[in-house]
Parts: C-alpha cells; structure tokens; sequence
C-alpha cells in the first residue's frame, strides 16, 4: 500500500520534454511517436478521485495539456476513482467491458499481480523491446517488483523503500541526554535511548516500532529473515528469525515499556509524535509530509535510516505503484505514450515538488531539484539500498496482512506471549491463507 509522503516547491519545468526522460536525459527510444499520427482518445483510470484535489491528480492536470503539446493527435481523458474504491471500480468496469486504455496499479494490496492474473493488464515487454525502450532509467528493484511469471506489467510511476526510516524528535532526545541517532547506531542503542526518555508512566514514550505488516517484515529482515519464500507460497513467520524480530517488538511494549501498547489515541503514533509525546518512531518516507505540516516549530526533529538490526539492515522492502497498459485496449500504442510520459523523470521529480512520494527513478532521487530537502539525501540513501519485495503467489496480499496482523493484536496488547508454539499457530492461519488459489 503507498501512501502520500514529503512536500517542496512548486516549479513547471516539463514543458518540451521527451516521454521517456526529460530534463535533458537519454532518450533511448522512449520519446519515439507512435507508428499511426489519425487523432484518437484514450482513457486512464486512476486513484485520487477529483481533479486538482490531491497530489496524483494535480499531477495528471499538469502533464495532460504537456503530453498533448508534445502528441497533439492523442486525447487523453482521465477517470479517477478514490483509493478505497479503486480495484472494486475497475473490476466492475472490466466486467462490463468498457475499461479504458491504461491504468494506476500498485506492488500494495497485490494489485497489480491480481488484475495481471486475472489479465486485466497486459505486459509490456513487446513494447520495450519494440523500441528497445530502455528500463534502466528506474530502479531495478522496482522493474522486478512489477514483473509476474518473468513478464512485465508496467513502468514505475512512484516508490519508495518501505517502512526503513527512523523519524525523531530531537529536541526531547536532547533534553533526556539520550543522544541523537547517527549511523552507529544499531537497535541496542535505539533501545537505550527510549529508555531514556521513558513510557508507561511518564508524560512521554521513548520508541514506537509500528505494528503493520510491512515493519514487521523489516524487523525480520532487520534480524536476517524473511516472512515468506522467493515463490511468495509459504510463511515463515514461525522461523527463527521471525520468532526473534517480533519478540524485540513485543519487548518495546511489555518488558522495556518504552512504546505505547495499542490502541493508540485517536491520530496514533502519527499524532503522538507531532504532539511531542513520542521521541521516535519507524515509518516511511511518506511521513515526512505530516511531520512539516504538523509540527512546524514546536521543536526539532529529523529521520534518519533506521538503526541495523543483527543482520546489519536496518530493514526495507520496494513499495510501488505503475501505470499499465489494458489488455482489451483497442489504443496500446498511444496509451503506451501515455505510460512512459507519466513515469518519466519530469512527472517523478512533480510528484515531490507538489507533496508526496515520488517516482521509482534513480535520476528522480538523484535530481538536485529534490536533494535541495536535506531530508531527501537520506531518502536517497535508503531507496538504493532496499530490499527486493517478495509478492504473495496467489495475489491474496490483503487477506494474507490482515490474518498476519490481526493475529499479532494479542501480542502488542500482552494478551498473548510471541513463543514458538503461538507463531507455529499464527504461522498456520496465514498459510491457510497462502494455499488459496488464485481470486
């Protein structure tokens, strides 16, 4: 699932460009016309609902009369549907056969390995190889995040690293003395300074390690695990790796009691942090956004890549969202135009200049227009340092999280106690999830 992050200035540098890299990047094919110049209409569904309300929709306002500069003979209507909604509408649109000729997908929920099973979107390798379009212009992580049964299925619109940062508020760590986190710091440490600060008891909590499945992961991975197999069809949340991770979560709460045991008041951990009721906390780059519209100058904080586990990862995992082509599309070429123009470097460095996560590009991460944040040279860092996802096989990835997630309720809680013999059951539960076939 990825979800809105960071803010910046607002400048319109894309006019003229290329579709496959503007700013003055190669082309490598991508700003090639499409074969038939005839006028033709094509449409793409995406997230965000209402025009201008939003960062993905004021991007597509923005880059739909420059698109249409550059090939004056495709129209492109754009459909958007809110987040919630978003699957649910385009099935629904499928079914009825009047699905359109691209549309946003996304790593989150499974959805894109869902509606590519269900060949809803079609891949995009004729394409590529067509121009010998050139993929190195995104991350690798995110090309082989999009890809199901070795095919692919879309360009990168947007990534980030998952939930690998560490947010905190400098001024309560100065003032308990419990130092400011640097690179040497690995999760011992992070524990000593939450000590510091306090938890159950005191006005303030010192840590909070987040309970969603995707810091999960990164605590497993932080400890050198993983939660399932490469093939995405078998759990191994009752690994030892696993089995540890969690027990470190599960101390935050119960035995240190430096984090708040859920549930949290009304905002979360969000709230607590910009409140300056929380000195730290694990989340994604996305967060960087609250924090500035939040906290303004109550006091001083920053982020930082989280502190390593004992597998020296602090733990990440590629979240992405793309634009694929429709397979009962009767206007690929065009709506192919389309995808390469909306996840090109331009409309990727936009989406951080608007105000949330940006494009799945090494020259959007790189760019000097986005390094102007200090904030975004750790994002930086830790996007070329994240770790392949692992999709779920049978694309049931919101099942499986839920069953994951809902199961460790107890534990957080302190109703329950994270041994072998609890995980081997929860272990049990997801696999039963796992082993369903395909929706």
């Amino acid at each position: 699932m990825l979800t809105a992050a960071t803010g910046g200035g607002l400048a319109l540098t894309a006019c003229g460009a290329s579709a496959g890299a503007p700013s003055g990047g190669p082309t490598t094919g991508s700003g090639a016309a499409p074969a038939s110049t005839a006028p033709v209409t094509i449409r793409f569904h995406h997230r965000g609902g209402q025009p201008g309300v939003g960062q993905e929709p004021t991007l597509y306002q923005e880059q739909i009369p420059l698109f249409k500069a550059k090939y004056p003979h495709i129209t492109v209507l754009d459909e958007g549907f809110t987040g919630e909604d978003f699957y649910t509408k385009v099935t629904v649109l499928n079914a009825g056969g009047s699905l359109g000729d691209a549309m946003w997908t996304s790593v989150g929920g499974g959805g894109i390995y869902n509606v590519a099973a269900q060949k809803m979107i079609t891949p995009v390798d004729p394409f590529v190889a067509k121009e010998k379009f050139d993929l190195g212009q995104y991350y690798k992580g995110c090309i082989d995040g999009l890809k199901r049964d070795g095919k692919l299925f879309g360009l990168p619109f947007k990534s980030h690293p998952g939930y690998a940062i560490l947010y905190y508020n400098e001024t309560l760590l100065e003032q308990k003395g419990a130092g400011v986190p640097d690179k040497t710091w690995n999760l011992e440490r992070l524990l000593d300074a939450a000590k510091r600060v306090g938890g159950t008891g005191a006005d303030t909590f010192g840590y909070f390690p987040h309970t969603s499945h995707k810091s999960i992961l990164a605590f497993t991975r932080a400890h050198g695990g993983e939660l399932i197999d490469p093939e995405g069809k078998k759990s191994q949340l009752n690994a030892q790796q696993a089995i540890t991770a969690i027990n470190w979560m599960y101390d935050t709460f119960h035995k240190h009691k430096v984090a708040p045991v859920p549930p949290l008041p009304q905002g979360g951990e969000g709230t607590m942090f910009t409140t300056g009721k929380l000195a730290m906390h694990r989340s994604g780059t996305f967060f960087q956004n609250t924090a500035v519209n939040q906290v303004k100058d109550q006091f001083k904080w920053n982020a930082i890549i989280h502190p390593k586990g004992p597998a020296n990862v602090g733990g990440s995992d590629y979240e992405i969202d793309a634009y694929s082509l429709i397979t009962t599309s009767k206007q690929q070429d065009a709506g192919w135009q389309w995808v390469k123009w909306i996840t090109n470097q331009e409309s990727g460095i936009r989406l951080g200049e608007i105000g949330g996560t940006i494009g799945g590009r090494p020259d959007v991460y790189r760019s000097e227009r986005m390094l102007k944040d200090p904030l975004r040279k750790i994002f930086l860092e830790a996007m070329e340092s994240a770790q392949s996802g692992r999709p779920v096989y049978n694309t049931r990835l919101q099942e499986y999280e839920k069953v994951l997630q809902d199961g460790l309720v107890p534990v957080w809680q302190g109703k329950e106690t994270p041994n072998k013999a609890f995980l081997d059951e929860l272990n049990r539960q997801v696999q039963v999830v796992l082993d369903l076939p395909l929706p």
